[in-house]
């Protein structure tokens, strides 16, 4: 049956903090043991699905497999004998088990939590708030976990998001999309931070629910982000941040036609100020890593840097990023935009033709390059990162064959234009620094660098040879 949930981070030592802010009786305390099942090459995963054997204190076992992505998920559960899975069920033949061949499923990690919950009224609706304190464990790897899971028990979805908009305005609770299982695999297997995955044209998938798909992923990456990188706002958290947020950020502008317009609004309004909160941090960044500027310089930047990323901190744990994260996943999963009409073909051609009206657009602009100011080509290079951003979400094996070198190309476009910029933008930063006569003088030696740098010549090389290459078209 469909679990409809929505699931925040929060910070070890807040639960026992927010209890009594969520809940208004005594809640339920348990102690839960969660082994997660796989085949070694992580067929289930593959699959988006999770298979689990639940031990509760009392010694009850329960089976349970969750399928699907986002607000809504199927979940499968029923007690069994402890210890042995049932690999009975039809839902389980119906993701091609005995497809997977000899490999045995195993437990591939397993969860420790103290779950304390209760029934919260809102609305006509009966929803579950359960609070999990505790970790995964994946061999001698840890990973802790605390978590506020809201589940719709009863009544109307609007309940159940309302409930978690004004959580999420109050308490300093982070939107997370990724489960424990996702979170397991990786721990098991030793990964590294994910990004978001690409979405398969391919199987007759709709262009609805390809970007749908999309976009619950890099959210899923954003929301998982902004957490970590409040915590440490180190050069390449940072870094990554604004990555993320620039392709989620992309997807809703590049393919804006498909999606509810005013939600899609607010959230890339969101998007745009917390990339505007990461880009005095990486600005400032970028400036660093150029090298030793002089005593006076370094020392300025060193202290406006460590400024910014407090800022950066306490923005991304505040309330607006947080409902800008919530409002997110209502984009992806409130409206009913991906099984409309203009959404219902598939994907590669629906998507494809966003693409191609973008690409027509890079292409006029790009051809009348050298006429443009300073300020235009640099709307050109955003156009043309938005545009590889978006290109790059999704796999097509006939968008690949356009042309050789073609993503190549735009990012050679894309960075050319990007040093053109430099210059201006170091400008900017060093005049908010209070500097003494050394440090201006060591601040007006790195402006002239980075302008030696940004050669108009070979920027305009770039783009003439991005734009009057083969002609291209996505559909």
């Amino acid at each position: 049956m469909p679990e409809v949930e929505i699931k925040f981070d929060c910070a070890p030592d807040a639960i026992d903090r927010l209890l009594p802010r969520v809940l208004n009786a005594p809640p339920q305390d348990r102690a839960l043991l969660s082994h997660y099942y796989d085949t070694p090459d992580e067929a289930l995963a593959a699959a988006g699905a999770s298979l689990r054997l639940r031990t509760e204190a009392a010694g009850r076992t329960v089976q349970t497999l969750k399928t699907g992505l986002g607000l809504v998920r199927d979940e499968v559960e029923a007690e069994v004998a402890p210890g042995h899975l049932d690999l009975s069920w039809p839902e389980l033949a119906g993701l091609g088990l005995a497809a997977i061949g000899p490999d045995p499923l195993a437990p591939r990690f397993s969860v420790h939590v103290r779950r304390r919950s209760g029934v919260v009224e809102a609305g006509a609706s009966r929803i579950e708030a359960a609070f999990d304190e505790g970790e995964i464990r994946a061999g001698d790897r840890r990973e802790v976990v605390c978590e506020v899971e809201l589940e719709l028990l009863e009544g109307d979805r609007e309940d159940l998001l309302t409930l978690a908009r004004r959580l999420a305005a109050e308490l300093p609770l982070t939107l997370s999309l990724r489960t424990k299982s996702a979170r397991g695999s990786d721990l098991a297997a030793d990964r590294p931070w994910p990004r978001a995955a690409q979405v398969a044209l391919a199987g007759g998938i709709t262009t609805g629910e390809a970007l749908r798909q999309a976009l619950l992923g890099s959210l899923a990456e954003v929301a998982g982000r902004t957490r970590s990188t409040a915590n440490d706002p180190s050069v390449e958290a940072v870094h990554q941040m604004r990555v993320a947020l620039r392709r989620m950020r992309s997807l809703t502008l590049v393919f804006r036609r498909r999606l509810d317009e005013a939600p899609a609004a607010t959230v890339r309004a969101g998007l745009r100020d917390l990339a505007r909160a990461c880009g005095e941090v990486r600005e400032l960044d970028v400036l660093m890593a150029m090298g030793p500027s002089g005593p006076a310089l370094d020392t300025a930047l060193s202290e406006a840097r460590h400024r910014a990323a407090a800022g950066l901190s306490a923005c991304l744990a505040a309330a607006p990023a947080r409902l800008t994260l919530l409002e997110g996943l209502l984009l992806a999963e409130a409206g009913d935009w991906p099984g409309r009409a203009r959404n219902a073909g598939g994907a590669a051609e629906g998507l494809g033709s966003d693409l191609d009206r973008r690409w027509q657009r890079i292409r006029r602009e790009g051809q009348a390059a050298d006429a443009l100011g300073p300020e235009d080509l640099h709307a050109l290079r955003l156009r043309i990162k938005a545009f590889r951003y978006a290109l790059a979400a999704f796999e097509a094996p006939d968008w690949r064959r356009v042309a050789p070198g073609f993503e190549a190309g735009l990012r050679k476009a894309q960075d050319a234009l990007g040093l053109l910029n430099d210059a201006g933008m170091a400008e900017g930063v060093l005049s908010r620094l209070d500097l003494d006569p050394e440090g201006r003088r060591a601040a007006r030696r790195l402006v002239s660098g980075l302008r030696r740098r940004g050669d108009a010549r070979r920027a305009l090389k770039a783009v003439d040879e991005l734009v009057n290459g083969p002609a291209l078209r996505f559909t």
